[in-house]
């Protein structure tokens, strides 16, 4: 090991902790999933979905598509994802609902498109997704595809900058280390704190008989490799929606506490220049489609 990953490897066994119930357990996470996925509509409006044909893109097991569905207000909801296990867990959560069966339905999206016809859909919601799209120009041209004149794209996203935006916190629970110690220190301290026998792994870890998967974390490198979090920062988010046809009608960030003192200073870090980002810990953004 080189002094990075010395470094990053000491610093997240100090701080590692034992996974919450929620992430141990199957049904406590697809739990939790909903829980989060829920409040991520809190900063937008019931409202948005009036009469409109709505697309959840990267819907998972469909826990907003049968929430707005329950709201009684969308015309239409279709859901998209690439991710066939947990769109058969949406289609049998729909074969009990029979109530929303002529307005929901969900199809198996591609990393090149989406099946869907052109200016088809009004609203696009996609939560917790956008930094997990490895060509977000192609998606993003892809919305503006599918999106109608005066169409609308409702965002909660977590950027790459961000304290926790590499996603390895379950193995490498320290802020910002993709900043202080580089994605291949990361990489390494998290393959060797996988094999840790301390380490107790989450549940997409773990085969049905109980036992650990092999170390997936020893074959990758680098985001890229891994091809599940694609580093994109604010400023080249921007620059893309205005190649795509998009606008941006709102852009907020919010940093790294939630009331208080830690809050006052998350807002007095994000202002600065340059560093800013690095203090935001999610956005929440609406773009708008020009209705001519």
């Amino acid at each position: 090991m080189n002094l990075r990953t010395l470094a990053c490897t000491a610093l997240s066994k100090r701080l590692m902790t034992p996974p919450q119930d929620r992430m141990a357990d199957v049904g406590g996470y697809h739990e939790w999933r909903d829980e989060a996925l829920l409040a991520s509509w809190r900063h937008f409006d019931d409202e948005e979905l009036l009469g409109l044909d709505v697309l959840d893109f990267g819907c998972g097991a469909g826990q907003l598509a049968f929430h707005f569905a329950s709201k009684g207000l969308a015309r239409s909801i279709v859901g998209v994802d690439i991710d066939t296990d947990a769109l058969a867990r949406a289609e049998r959560r729909l074969a009990q609902h029979p109530e929303y069966a002529e307005i929901v339905r969900f199809v198996e999206g591609d990393v090149a498109g989406m099946p869907l016809a052109d200016e088809s859909v009004d609203l696009i919601t996609a939560f917790d997704c956008l930094e997990h799209v490895m060509d977000p120009a192609a998606i993003l041209a892809d919305w503006e595809r599918v999106l109608r004149p005066g169409g609308r794209v409702l965002i909660e996203w977590f950027p790459y900058k961000g304290p926790w935006g590499p996603h390895m916190e379950a193995l490498v629970p320290v802020p910002w280390a993709h900043v202080l110690f580089g994605e291949k220190a990361m990489f390494r301290t998290a393959a060797t704190i996988y094999d840790d026998p301390d380490f107790v792994p989450r549940h997409w870890d773990m085969n049905e008989d109980g036992s650990k998967k092999p170390n997936k974390w020893a074959q990758w490198s680098s985001f890229a490799e891994q091809g599940y979090i694609n580093r994109l920062d604010i400023a080249t988010f921007r620059r893309m929606v205005a190649d795509h046809g998009l606008r941006i009608d709102r852009l907020e960030r919010s940093g790294l506490g939630h009331a208080g003192a830690k809050k006052a200073i998350g807002n007095a870090l994000m202002a600065l220049p340059r560093l800013g980002e690095y203090a935001t810990s999610y956005t929440v953004i609406a773009l708008e489609k020009p209705a001519s």
